[in-house]
């Protein structure tokens, strides 16, 4: 019964509104038991109001006094009544023709409950109070629910159906669902305990999940979609199973410069267990600029291409691209491993030999940017796909790369993962690998927010800089000017800065031809000019590490992801590193709030939390990348949450992953479908 239609539990009173309370709800009696409220109110009985009592949601007695109003205007209704010695005013706003002269009666008592408040005169007032006979003053003082509503229908109408709900609930009570372990170790109430509890308060509790009722059906919420989760992975289809004796592997580390790290190889170690596992992995591997990923995501290429598959290696940057090829091929050429680059600069008779050689299956890596998505790339036995700078690329982006082959494995890297897929992570949809050690020697980068009109104290702080031979990058975030912005462009900061730096000042952004842009990052690197005024075209593939100082211009225009890479274009030797936040004061509460977390933190992951916060989570089996992802019984995003919430997820994950799928299967028609539809 608790999965009939909606209908079953509206009176008559309220079926013209059956459509508005189906978009608040939902189509079935449970979807009414699971509309959370937002929060608890409190509504006093008070015999005789004062001027104490100014602020607070009370219910008393009243005698009508007299009458103010005038039908033929737009003006409140005000109605004068006593308490006790004590006159007050009621005023109504938008109230029905005919209302007051059918409710209100000189010499009648009444019912009134609202928020005291005191008139512009100095009157005690009641604004649009709920009115109700002196009879039901009980049932209108106490604690009481304020759900989420739609227009048109009232808090009153939602109470009306809940009342209902729960009474076609005593016939069937709902059973409990969770193994008595789990109950037991979190102290929960029983399934039905908690809904009763839920709608019918018996205490306000400062923070939603301090409620003992609450939380227990938020781990419902949570098992529910765990278990959803696993029916769906596992009707995915099997992944190559790579598993050889690693001999390519044990050679390129006899003649690596550099020994690997504990977190390095544990990354390592974490990677091969998936790729061996028979199904697709779907790995994120996260750590700071400069701290090992490449060497790792070669290492698990080397791998798959020695089982006899293919790699792709995509980059969101020519840069980046020609960068990883660089390093691919100093590598793999040693061990014989054939590998090409494929980007939109290529043309003619090269892009054809690459494409043939792909399909044929002689090439054994290609490393791209978005020129690998395109449709005549076609790979022969593609087994991996490595997204570098995975937050750079949309969802549909990455699944094209992806369906060049059957159901090949998939390594992302990022220093800052998109909040979709921390998420996804956070849900054990996506497994995360961590590089958490940095290569010795380097420094936590100092991070100081700056106001624009200081600019002239860091134009001196530059002097001071390359004084030492030391480098510095300037970003700003437009090429050139555009009269609806306001934002600084790379052409006028050039000029700008020419002005005290003459020839020592270098200019770069992405309109220029890929020669171009080699030219001054060469000349930038080798030391013939040490300023370089960029858009945020070396935000990935650039590693200079003379460069100590990265100043970003506008930085409230900036995502949190972008200038924390941004910011990892310095701080790649021992020395100090500084990245300065140009900020305009009108920058918005959130923008302002973002430097703040940069200025707080080097650590990405962590980063990438306070992005969640701020910009949502996007859809787990979606292709939104950010917005709310939304529960019915608490707020994920709400800070006080998060210790619980990880908590109850990680148990969660533990115990979904250890029932049977033919018992999910057999539950799912039933209670999964409460949470889970």
């Amino acid at each position: 019964m608790i999965f009939d239609s909606i209908e079953t539990c509206i009176g008559n009173y309220y079926k013209p509104r059956l459509k508005l309370f189906k978009k608040l709800f939902g189509d079935r009696v449970i979807d009414v038991l699971l509309h959370m409220p937002s929060h608890t109110i409190e509504k006093q009985y008070i015999e005789c109001i004062s001027r104490n009592d100014v602020g607070k949601l009370i219910t008393t007695k009243l005698k009508i006094e007299s009458i103010e109003s005038n039908y033929r205007s737009t003006r409140p209704a005000v109605i004068y009544a006593r308490n006790a010695d004590t006159i007050v005013e009621i005023v109504l706003f938008n109230y029905p023709k005919g209302y007051i002269k059918n409710s209100y009666i000189v010499g009648q008592y009444i019912g009134i409950s609202g928020r005291l408040t005191i008139s512009a005169s100095g009157a005690l007032q009641f604004i649009n109070p709920d009115k109700f006979t002196i009879s039901k003053i009980d049932e209108n003082s106490g604690l009481f629910n304020v759900y989420p509503l739609t227009t048109g229908l009232t808090q009153k109408s939602v109470y009306s159906v809940i009342k209902s709900a729960f009474e076609i609930l005593e016939h069937e009570p709902l059973p409990e669902w969770l193994p008595e372990e789990i109950v037991k170790k979190n102290g929960f109430v029983s399934f039905a305990e908690a809904l009763r509890n839920i709608h019918y308060p018996q205490e306000i509790y400062e923070n939603p999940l301090d409620n003992p009722y609450r939380r227990r059906l938020a781990f419902d919420e949570l098992f529910a979609e765990q278990l959803i989760i696993r029916c769906v992975n596992e009707k995915t289809s099997t992944g190559y199973v790579i598993k050889n004796d690693k001999q390519l592997i044990h050679r390129l580390l006899e003649y690596l410069p550099f020994s690997l790290t504990k977190s390095q190889n544990k990354a390592i170690s974490e990677i091969f267990l998936d790729l061996e596992s028979g199904k697709p992995m779907l790995r994120l591997l996260q750590g700071d600029v400069g701290s090992g990923k490449t060497i790792v995501a070669l290492i698990s290429a080397l791998y798959v291409i020695e089982s006899g598959f293919q790699c792709a290696i995509l980059a969101p940057t020519e840069i980046l691209a020609q960068q990883h090829y660089q390093n691919t091929k100093k590598y793999f050429d040693q061990l014989g491993i054939s590998v090409e680059i494929l980007t939109g600069s290529d043309k003619g008779k090269k892009r054809a030999q690459t494409l043939a050689n792909l399909a044929s299956g002689s090439l054994n890596i290609l490393v791209g940017t978005h020129a690998i998505i395109t449709e005549q790339v076609c790979f022969h036995k593609l087994g991996l796909v490595i997204i570098d700078e995975q937050h750079r690329f949309g969802v549909k982006q990455r699944q094209q790369l992806i369906n060049k082959g059957i159901s090949p494995h998939v390594l992302s890297m990022s220093a800052t993962p998109i909040p979709r897929t921390f998420v996804m992570a956070l849900y054990g949809n996506i497994s995360v690998s961590s590089i958490t050690e940095k290569p010795a020697g380097r420094k936590e980068i100092i991070t100081k927010a700056i106001p624009m009109a200081r600019i002239p104290d860091v134009v001196q702080s530059i002097k001071n800089i390359i004084v030492k031979n030391q480098k510095v990058y300037w970003i700003c975030p437009l090429i050139e000017e555009n009269e609806n912005l306001s934002y600084t462009c790379v052409f006028n900061r050039f000029e700008f800065l020419s002005k005290y730096f003459g020839s020592n000042v270098a200019m770069l952004h992405g309109k220029m031809k890929a020669n171009e842009k080699d030219a001054i990052l060469e000349n930038f690197k080798n030391g013939i000019c040490n300023i370089l005024i960029s858009t945020t075209v070396i935000e990935v593939g650039i590693d200079i590490p003379e460069a100590t100082v990265i100043i970003i211009e506008n930085a409230e225009k900036f995502g949190l992801a972008q200038l924390h890479q941004l910011r990892g274009r310095v701080g790649r030797n021992d020395l100090q590193a500084y990245c300065l936040l140009l900020y305009d004061y009108k920058a918005s509460k959130i923008a302002t709030k973002r430097i703040q977390i940069l200025c707080e933190s080097n650590d990405g992951f962590k980063i990438a939390e306070q992005d969640l916060m701020l910009r949502g989570g996007g859809e787990i089996y979606g292709i939104r990348q950010s917005g709310a992802k939304t529960y019915k019984t608490f707020d994920i995003y709400d800070p006080y949450n998060q210790y619980i919430i990880s908590s109850f997820i990680n148990q969660a994950v533990e115990l979904a992953s250890h029932i049977p799928i033919l018992q999910i299967e057999t539950k799912k028609h039933h209670l999964l479908s409460i949470f889970c539809r």
